[in-house]
């Protein structure tokens, strides 16, 4: 092999960075399928357990008072949150895409108008729980939606499970080397069975960690890189 060039090397200074502010983002991934053509990822993926199963829930309001509304959620939460600590490896998270522990004195935690219904408000939040390997996936999803049934609701709140039961994962950045490595161990491969020296670039390197949902709770991870082999001669 003449050369295994890696293309736009100094970005993967830049992605040292991208992965070191990354390094704690819980990123959710909802839906029952994968979302992209198995024939659009690349050559390269690996495969990664889910951190937490999750269900996005939406708690809903239609007492008459906006601030009885606004009450009767929060204490619904906190309701929830006491719950979820008797129960382990429960937890509540909120955001979107990007999942964050529930702060009640966090300003960007606000109800929403509902704008199907009058005088009614909601708020859209997650309910999880950790994956334990040790456990079925199904024993665990059965304890996920007890606890979502379970909860004590204040006043005219209500609990609506929305989609499916979804995945996250904590950091997925992290596996970026990982993934680089199994790219270079490829192209070596590549190399060699084409049983001639040639120049590989390689591209797209700096591009952020993808992921997709390939079953109840494992997740594919891949950089889409671009591979391009030229300059061979025979050995």
């Amino acid at each position: 092999m003449r050369t295994t060039r890696i293309g736009l090397l100094f970005c993967l200074l830049t992605s040292v960075a991208l992965a070191q502010d990354a390094a704690l983002e819980e990123i959710v991934v909802t839906g029952s399928r994968v979302d992209v053509d198995y024939y659009e990822m690349p050559a390269v993926t690996i495969t990664k357990n889910a951190d937490f199963l999750v269900q996005n829930i939406r708690l809903v309001n239609d007492s008459r008072s906006p601030d009885l509304r606004k009450a009767e959620i929060i204490e619904t939460i906190e309701n929830l949150i006491r719950r979820s600590r008797s129960m382990e490896g429960m937890a509540l998270s909120y955001g979107r895409g990007f999942l964050e522990p529930i702060n009640l004195d966090d300003e960007s935690l606000q109800l929403l108008e509902d704008r199907q219904r009058v005088d009614t408000n909601y708020i859209d939040i997650y309910a999880k729980v950790a994956l334990d390997l040790d456990r079925s996936s199904k024993a665990q999803i059965a304890d996920l939606r007890e606890f979502i049934s379970g909860a004590k609701k204040a006043g005219r709140t209500e609990i609506l499970p929305l989609g499916d039961i979804g995945l996250s994962i904590v950091g997925p950045e992290q596996y970026r080397y990982e993934i680089i490595e199994r790219i270079a161990a490829e192209n070596a491969k590549v190399s060699q069975a084409m049983n001639a020296e040639c120049e590989i670039t390689i591209g797209g390197l700096e591009g952020r960690v993808q992921w997709e949902r390939t079953s109840v709770s494992e997740l594919t991870l891949y950089i889409p890189y671009g591979m391009e082999v030229s300059d061979c001669s025979a050995d």
